[in-house]
């Protein structure tokens, strides 16, 4: 259905790890000239103190007394050092110092690395329907059939959010300074600095948007608190003067040629559109009236670019309109060169009791779009309650609350658009007030 001429009447740690040598004394030598040469008792951090017989000059190095003490201290994360030589024949050698090392090196702490983002549940399909609610719309058609429902898979959630973290090396360790007169002592060895930490992958996706509307002013998107919406067109005709945020769909109604379809979506392109919808009712008489075999004809005329998703035409509820949509989704489904990336759907409260407080009628129409293979979301770009469906506001206040329900069972339904251009079904009022049913939809979650 279009909205033709619509008026607003009402309208809608690395942990450090020391091992310290010990170096023992050995026994005393006989010497000429010296007694024999106890070892020094051991200093703290390994070095020689003191010796009989002989004084140890600070390092570990024998003065007198002919032992050769095995001095020298064990370097804090560096090289154990070995003392002076011992001398025999009663002249000692004054050995050389042994010189000290510097502190080691502190290494690095391990970097910590991001989480990696986590992502989103596989969401759950329907399960097979039962009997499609029937409808009718424009010039009073009775609506029927049964909709068969298959068992489809959802949908995942959104793409959880990675961290991104980069890990802090440590600095590297001051070396020590070699040694006079001894053998020079080896410095500690530098600090291994951390290794950067990986970060998570960044997520994609987040809140998308669901809740839109089927035309309407500036004024009226805003106050409904909408994240999109379609007018019947190709272009925005009622924009706002400030941008708000609010994504337009361009459509593509009725039939034309191939070369003017590809240079309407090559606009569509240009613009950052990110969908285009196809033809409305094309299985309804009075409204574009394309066979089956001509819109699967045209169909490549749509494939101009990946960066646009391509909706499938959106037929009637009825009878009419599920034999003309079964037939159009079996030949895209014969053709791989062929795209529709998501599947546009229309449906009405006709009959008394259609516009039921369950939304059961409605529930069964989403049941056989989600029978079709290709997991595709879909779309619900025209719906209400129309006929005797609607006789009173409050019903159509409960019959929409009921919907919401059914669409969180339905993660594959992936947005909505109410058709407000109907008695008891509108959003907004002329004097720029909300209906009650206004106040309702503005306070639905926009996004999802």
């Amino acid at each position: 259905m279009r909205c033709e001429n619509c008026t607003w009447a009402r309208s809608s740690s690395v942990a450090f790890a020391c091992c310290t040598l010990f170096a023992l004394l050995a026994a005393g030598c006989s010497s000429s000239g010296s007694g024999s040469g106890t070892g020094g008792t051991l200093g703290s951090g390994g070095q020689i103190v003191t010796g009989s017989g002989g004084n140890t000059s600070s390092g570990g190095s024998v003065e007198s007394g002919g032992s050769a003490a095995s001095g020298g201290s064990v370097a804090s994360g560096g090289s154990v050092v070995t003392g002076g030589s011992a001398v025999t024949g009663g002249s000692v050698e004054s050995g050389g110092n042994v010189g000290t090392g510097g502190s080691p090196g502190t290494g690095g702490g391990q970097g910590t690395g991001g989480g990696a983002g986590s992502g989103g549940s596989a969401g759950t399909g329907g399960k097979t329907g039962g009997a499609s609610g029937g409808q009718s719309i424009d010039g009073g058609q009775s609506t029927g059939g049964a909709g068969s429902g298959g068992m489809t898979g959802g949908t995942g959630g959104s793409t959880g959010t990675g961290g991104k973290t980069t890990g802090t090396g440590g600095a590297s360790g001051t070396g020590g300074a070699s040694g006079t007169g001894g053998t020079s002592r080896t410095g500690g060895a530098s600090g291994t600095g951390g290794a950067s930490g990986t970060g998570g992958s960044s997520g994609t996706g987040g809140a998308q948007p669901f809740k839109g509307i089927a035309g309407g002013a500036c004024k009226v998107r805003t106050a409904m608190n909408v994240s999109w919406y379609y007018n019947w067109m190709g272009s925005e005709n009622e924009a706002c003067a400030v941008p708000n945020g609010v994504e337009y769909v361009p459509m593509t109604w009725g039939a034309d040629t191939a070369a003017n379809i590809k240079t309407a979506v090559t606009g569509f392109v240009g613009k950052g559109y990110k969908y285009v919808l196809g033809f409305n009712e094309p299985d309804n008489t009075t409204q574009s009236n394309v066979s089956v075999a001509s819109a699967l004809a045209l169909l490549p005329s749509y494939n101009v670019a990946t960066t646009i998703a391509i909706g499938s035409p959106a037929t009637q509820a009825n009878t009419t309109g599920q034999a003309w949509f079964t037939q159009y989704m079996a030949g895209v489904a014969a053709n791989t060169t062929l795209r529709t990336d998501v599947i546009a759907i229309h449906w009405y409260g006709w009959n008394a009791g259609s516009c039921d407080a369950a939304a059961s009628q409605l529930e069964s129409y989403i049941k056989y779009a989600e029978g079709f293979p290709g997991n595709r979301p879909i779309w619900l770009t025209e719906w209400g309650c129309l006929n005797q469906s609607a006789p009173t506001a409050a019903g159509v206040i409960a019959f929409f609350n009921g919907a919401l329900a059914v669409f969180a069972k339905h993660p594959r339904l992936a947005r909505y658009a109410w058709y407000q251009w109907s008695p008891n079904c509108e959003v907004y009022n002329t004097d720029d007030t909300l209906t009650d049913l206004g106040k309702i939809y503005a306070a639905a979650p926009s996004k999802k």
